[in-house]
């Protein structure tokens, strides 16, 4: 662990810990060529890992870091700068003065359903963002939801933060518990439903003064956040109350949508403090008043007076190891692969007498999502994907990253990208990833190809990918 004054990639100099979780170490530090002050972000890197999975690990937070860097909203503390030092990940972000919300909560008690509502606002705002740019926060709770003197809130430390739709959690058990949507503590697909509920658990503590799930023992949360209901936030009143129960919904398909939520919270704005025995107010025929004083079952009802929008063609993503035969995979990895289930939604052939080499196979089905059918979920992720990864175009260090190209005859639409990475101490090989995503309905697939110890001058295999998107794409009948 690195001390105090300690300088770190020769600029920014760390004066004191400000906090320590799950996902890493945040100091105070000045940044001594622009004579500033930042904060600094240590990413923890999981332990037992073996070298080649610490590269990855290490390649996947910095590209993720400066995905998040990328981000510009009022509510989103700004990343300036990743660097790598001591085989880890250091993200340098600004320093925000205000108190987080949770520190607040512990001086002051729960705070009035009106400020709770105002706060929301604005981290629904930073989350808005990073989603429509394709990335998911992961670690939406109080401690990262910082306030200045005004009360505004602003959202911070994106430093456990995933491309959106991809499989299951990246960093394991990084993230608070009691904040982790159920789908993440079960390891499967995350998406935008997954950070609004961290919102709602966020906010159901800012106004009940405890969290929603609150246990003696971490494993105890866990079990809580899977099996059982909270108790319905009775410092929060009947509006921001049914909101939040709506949003802590366990299946992620029925908790409300960004737009949903924004629209409950500025209504209950507008309407003011709720009076003390007022349920006429809540008799107004108003349908979000309705929805929302019903609670979680309360968007079940709205959903059923419009037309059920369309699912798509698959209810649920074909198993990845049943989208390519073995002698597929032999053939195009020419090598003998081992196939292996890695995590749900995703497979693995790997080139035993050529290490190094390993075929990757996604799959995830896309779901309705407010008055959009699952199709039309999958064509907005897909081109939020593409937009995202064109952005990555070109050279950061080590890593160079080619633009996105269409693939026609894969599925309804594919993209694929290829990137490289040269070896610490050589410039004449490294390691070369092509990654092509297909859209067929409501299904999103994705084929990686990765290899090691490649030549820089032929850095790229995408015929490989290629070929077997599309027999991947065939088999899963898109």
């Amino acid at each position: 662990m690195p001390h105090e004054l300690y300088l770190l990639a020769g600029r920014y100099r760390l004066l004191e810990r400000l906090g320590q979780g799950g996902a890493g170490t945040v100091w105070r530090a000045i940044d001594e060529m622009l004579d500033r002050q930042v904060a600094v972000k240590q990413v923890r890197v999981p332990g037992g890992l073996t070298p080649h999975q610490h590269a990855q690990f290490v390649e996947r937070a910095i590209h993720e870091a400066r995905s998040a860097g990328r981000l510009r909203d009022p509510a989103i503390v700004l990343v300036h700068d990743v660097v790598l030092e001591g085989h880890q990940p250091w993200i340098i972000m600004d320093l925000v003065t205000g108190r987080s919300l949770d520190k607040l909560i512990r001086e002051r008690g729960p705070l009035p359903p009106g400020a709770v509502a105002r706060i929301g606002l604005q981290v629904l705002s930073a989350l808005e963002v990073a989603h429509a740019h394709g990335v998911l926060h992961q670690d939406v709770k109080p401690a990262n939801i910082l306030l200045d003197a005004d009360g505004s809130g602003m959202l911070t430390d994106f430093g456990i933060a995933a491309p959106m739709g991809g499989p299951g959690d990246r960093h394991g058990s990084a993230g608070s518990p009691g904040y982790m949507a159920p789908e993440r503590l079960n390891e499967q697909p995350s998406g935008a439903a997954s950070d609004l509920w961290s919102l709602g658990a966020s906010l159901y503590t800012a106004v009940e003064g405890r969290a929603p799930f609150e246990r003696d023992l971490p494993a105890a949360v866990a079990a809580a956040v899977l099996l059982h209901e909270p108790p319905f936030p009775a410092r929060a009143g009947r509006r921001l109350g049914g909101l939040l129960m709506a949003m802590l919904a366990k299946d992620p398909a029925v908790r409300p949508t960004a737009p949903q939520v924004r629209q409950a919270l500025t209504a209950l704005l507008q309407a003011g403090p709720e009076p003390a025995g007022g349920r006429r107010r809540w008799l107004l025929p108003t349908v979000l008043a309705g929805v929302v004083a019903l609670g979680a079952g309360g968007w079940y009802a709205a959903s059923a007076l419009r037309p059920r929008p369309e699912t798509g063609r698959y209810a649920a993503a074909p198993d990845p190891c049943t989208l390519l035969t073995d002698a597929q995979a032999r053939q195009l990895t020419k090598g003998t692969p081992v196939r292996s289930a890695s995590r749900p939604g995703e497979c693995q052939w790997i080139v035993r007498d050529e290490p190094g080499r390993t075929l990757t196979v996604r799959a995830w089905a896309e779901k309705p999502d407010g008055d959009l059918g699952g199709p039309q979920v999958a064509q907005r992720r897909f081109a939020s994907e593409k937009a995202t990864r064109a952005a990555g175009k070109g050279a950061e260090g080590r890593d160079v990253r080619g633009g996105v190209s269409d693939v026609p005859g894969v599925g309804e639409a594919a993209i694929l990208q290829n990137s490289f990475t040269f070896y610490i101490n050589t410039n004449k090989s490294g390691r070369s990833d092509s990654v092509l995503l297909f859209r067929a309905s409501n299904l999103l697939g994705e084929v990686v190809w990765h290899r090691d110890d490649v030549p820089a001058s032929k850095p790229a295999d995408k015929e490989t990918a290629v070929a077997a998107a599309r027999l991947v794409a065939a088999a899963a009948g898109g």
